[in-house]
Order: C-alpha cells, then sequence, then structure tokens
C-alpha cells in the first residue's frame, strides 16, 4: 500500500503547476478584455469629447458671427433712410462676414479650432429671412449648425409737427379772396408783415405763432378774419424738415421682370409692361420678390392689379405712365415704386382708390415736374427728388408728398388727409381747392374760395432720415440646430 500511494503522488506530479498556469492563463485573458475594455472606453470618451467640442465650436462660430450682426443691423439702421437702402447696405456688411473662418478659439487636443461661417439670405421681402451656417472643425472632425434670424425694417421716424398746424412757413403767408386756413400757423421769418391778407381770407381755429420779436408787426390786412398772434416759444424743426428731404434714396437694382403672355398679347416683354390691350385689362402682377422694369404703360382705362402676397415689395422702373387706367393693389403689403425717369398720371386715372394710404410709396429721382391731372385720384405718398409738383383738374391725392422741388400747386381738386413737406417750395394754392392736413413750405400763397384745415397725420409718415427703433423689433433670432 505505501507503494501505491508513493505512485500516486507520482502520478499527480506538476497537476499544480497546471491549475496554476491556468489560473494565470484566465486573469490574463480577463486582464486583457478589462485593458481592452478600458482603453475602449477612454477612446470613446476621447472620441465623444472631440464629437462635443466640434459642435461647441460651430455653435461658437454662430453666435460670434450673430453678435457682429446685432452692431450691424443697429448702424446701418440709423444711417439709411428707407427700406431699400437699409438691405442694399445691410447684405454689403453682411459680404464681409460670408465665407469667414473664425480662429479664436482655445486648443483642443493640441488641434486649434476654427469655424467656417457662411451668411444665406432665404428671401427679399420684408420682414427678411436668413440663416447663419457655421461649419465647426477640430482636426479630421466637422459638425455644422444654422442660426437663422429676420430681419424687419420699419420707418423709425415720426415726422415733428408743432401743434394743431396747418401751415408751417419759413417766409411768409399771403391770402387773398375767401381763402382760409383753419389751425394754428407757424412762421419762422421776423419779418414784418409775414401774414398778408388782402379782401376777405379768414386764419381761424388757431393762432399765428412768430418769433417774439415779430409780434407786433407780422400781420398785414385789410379785411377778412385775421388770427391772433403770439410768440412761438418752440423751435421749428426745419433741420429735421431739410434732413428729410436730403435723405432721398439710393435706388436697388434688381432682375427684369420675366416675360408673360395673356392669349395671343405679351403683357411684359423685354422689361416693358403692358395694360394696353382688352386682353391685359385686369392682368394681375403676382409679386414674391422685388423685380425692375423699364416701362409700365397703361391705358383705355384697363386695370393693373398687384398683388403683394402681404408682404413690401419694390419695383424699380425707367417711366410709369397711367394715362388712363386703374392700379390696384391685393394684399396688406406695401408696394414702393423707384422711378428713375417719370411720372404721368391723369384723365381720371386712379391709383389704389380705396386703398390704405401706406400701401404706395412713390419714389421719384431727378427735377422733372410731375403733373397730376384730369380728376386722377391717388392713395398713397409720393417723394420726389427734386421735382416741381401741379395737381390740378378736380383730382384728389391722399398721403404724403415729400419734394425738394422749388413749387407745389393745388389748383382745384380735393385733398383730404395730406401732408405736404416741401421745405424749399412756394405752396399755392387756388382754383378752389380743399385740403385737410398740414403744408410746409417756403411761403404759402392761398387765394379764390380755397380752404386748408388742420388733420394730424404725422404719427403715419412714411419717409424718414434715419431714426431709432428697439433692436427686438428690428432683429429676432432663433435657437441653433445641427445640420448633417
Amino acid at each position: 500500500m505505501f507503494f501505491s500511494i508513493k505512485d500516486r503522488w507520482k502520478e499527480e506530479d506538476g497537476s499544480i503547476l497546471a491549475t496554476v498556469l491556468m489560473t494565470l492563463t484566465v486573469l490574463s485573458l480577463l486582464g486583457t478584455a478589462l485593458a481592452t475594455a478600458s482603453f475602449a472606453n477612454v477612446n470613446l470618451s476621447s472620441v465623444d469629447r472631440a464629437y462635443q467640442s466640434t459642435f461647441y465650436i460651430a455653435e461658437g462660430g454662430a453666435n460670434q458671427t450673430y453678435a457682429s450682426i446685432e452692431t450691424i443691423v443697429k448702424d446701418v439702421y440709423n444711417t439709411t433712410s428707407n427700406q431699400a437702402e437699409f438691405y442694399t447696405t445691410f447684405n454689403n456688411k453682411l459680404d464681409e462676414l460670408d465665407n469667414k473662418v473664425l480662429t479664436n478659439f482655445s486648443s483642443v487636443f493640441e488641434d486649434n479650432p476654427s469655424a467656417n461661417i457662411s451668411i444665406q439670405e432665404l428671401n427679399t421681402t420684408n420682414p427678411r429671412n436668413y440663416q447663419i451656417v457655421s461649419e465647426g472643425v477640430i482636426g479630421e472632425r466637422a459638425r455644422t449648425v444654422t442660426r437663422p434670424f429676420q430681419i424687419n425694417w420699419t420707418s423709425g421716424n415720426v415726422l415733428n409737427i408743432p401743434d394743431r398746424a396747418v401751415a408751417i412757413v419759413k417766409n411768409d403767408i399771403n391770402l387773398s379772396g375767401s381763402s382760409a386756413l383753419k389751425g394754428n400757423v407757424y412762421i419762422k421769418s421776423s419779418d414784418p408783415n409775414t401774414i398778408n391778407m388782402r379782401g376777405n381770407p379768414s386764419i381761424t381755429d388757431g393762432f399765428a405763432y412768430v418769433p417774439e420779436v415779430a409780434v407786433d408787426q407780422a400781420l398785414n390786412h385789410s379785411g377778412g378774419t385775421p388770427p391772433g398772434v403770439k410768440p412761438n416759444i418752440d423751435i421749428l424743426p426745419w433741420t429735421a424738415y431739410h434732413q428729410i428731404v436730403d435723405s432721398f434714396p439710393v435706388f436697388p437694382s434688381y432682375p427684369l421682370a420675366d416675360d408673360e403672355r395673356v392669349g395671343s398679347f405679351d403683357v411684359i416683354k423685354n422689361g416693358d409692361l403692358n395694360i394696353t390691350n382688352y386682353q391685359a385689362d385686369g392682368y394681375t402682377l403676382n409679386l414674391s420678390e422685388d423685380i425692375s422694369l423699364k416701362n409700365i404703360s397703361i391705358n383705355s382705362n384697363y386695370d393693373l392689379q398687384i398683388n403683394t402676397n402681404n408682404q413690401n415689395v419694390d419695383i424699380v422702373v425707367n417711366n410709369l405712365n397711367v394715362t388712363n387706367g386703374k392700379v390696384k393693389i391685393i394684399g396688406r403689403g406695401t408696394v414702393n415704386f423707384y422711378i428713375k425717369n417719370k411720372l404721368a398720371v391723369g384723365s381720371g386715372s386712379e391709383v389704389n382708390t380705396g386703398g390704405s394710404i401706406n400701401q404706395v410709396n412713390v419714389y421719384l429721382a431727378g427735377n422733372k415736374s410731375v403733373n397730376l391731372a384730369g380728376s386722377t385720384n391717388i392713395n398713397g405718398s409720393l417723394f420726389a427728388e427734386a421735382a416741381d409738383v401741379t395737381l390740378s383738374g378736380g383730382g384728389g391725392f391722399k398721403g404724403f408728398i415729400v419734394t425738394g422741388g422749388n413749387n407745389v400747386t393745388f389748383n382745384g381738386g380735393s385733398f383730404s388727409d395730406l401732408l405736404l413737406l416741401a421745405p424749399n417750395a412756394n405752396v399755392n394754392v387756388k382754383g378752389g381747392a380743399k385740403i385737410t392736413g398740414t403744408l410746409i413750405g417756403n411761403s404759402l400763397t392761398g387765394s379764390g374760395g380755397t380752404g386748408v384745415t388742420y388733420k394730424d397725420m404725422s404719427s403715419e409718415f412714411p419717409f424718414d432720415s434715419g431714426g431709432s427703433t428697439s433692436d427686438d423689433d428690428l432683429i429676432t433670432k432663433e435657437p441653433s440646430v445641427e445640420i448633417n
């Protein structure tokens, strides 16, 4: 038995070593697996950290660019005078930020991050939508985000009109016949006899305000109903009036409208819009973007309808000639006509009759005279760079007239809700013309049975010389969103 046990021990020699080796092998495999898992986890964490860092670089680039845009918006708004000039200048400034590479970031994993910036204009109306596209790059990794924002240009100017002013003049007021002014009159000049009244004219429902040194010598009358004369304790805002006139806008530039045919008639051909054929009567110009035209011609009492799609839209045109026809505005938007050469509206023509005065703004370049005659009716506003303006023939105008010209004449007709700003002009009201609103000019002459009655319209004034508005109203942003 002794030898049997010994033999058995001999048979089991090395089993402990085998067990130890097997145990070490298992532990080694487990250790390798754990090390591999740990390394993979560390690697994944590094990848995820780099991935997240790239997103933050992209977002940081978008935020930096948006901050720069906020500054640009305020600067451009305060140095431009109208919507078209604002967007033209604003877009030129945006070009300086477009395709820019931002590198002012701290290094990440010994790599120098960067953000590639592009800015996209999404429409050409007002309000106008844009988006910032920012690609964050760290090494070979890249992520891209967009930050949309919207610009909403509004007129920042409220025209400063003294209390209940029916007339504001630099030099003098001359009334004859039975002409009448109802409201306060304001005169800048301190010369004697700045208020001259002959026949049976009247200035009622207010006072005449003149410089204090001229109170006792301003009135020269031989009949009628003169006003009481008081010293003007307020400074008349002539500088602001001239700034508005001098802020005539730089015209924008847009592509020519596409050709269009109705039946066998070319309504739009090579940039000419012709409502001169029965097939074009009632044609609707559907505007989803701003356009240019060479000429617009309407005759034979035909209708042109302009669909604004509830947006503010621009039409740049060489000549607008409505010899006999109607222009109707569809939608709640505003049409801005930028006329380079000639404006002619006459012979019973109508522009936006029955519509709101804020739906049509006409800008006329140069010093060409404007004669709106023949029972013409217009609801809208006219800003003439340097034109003499005549409204005659029993027509009507409702809105605002601004001109740098030297003469403005109202000869007959009814002009309700009208504000004239013509600080360089001699204003002549004759032929029984009736006006409600305010007249601002170098001088004022009234004759015959004319009448001007004060009505406050300053809060709706559509033109400005640059102003201020809330930043929250001017620009609004949306959160950044990642794109693939």
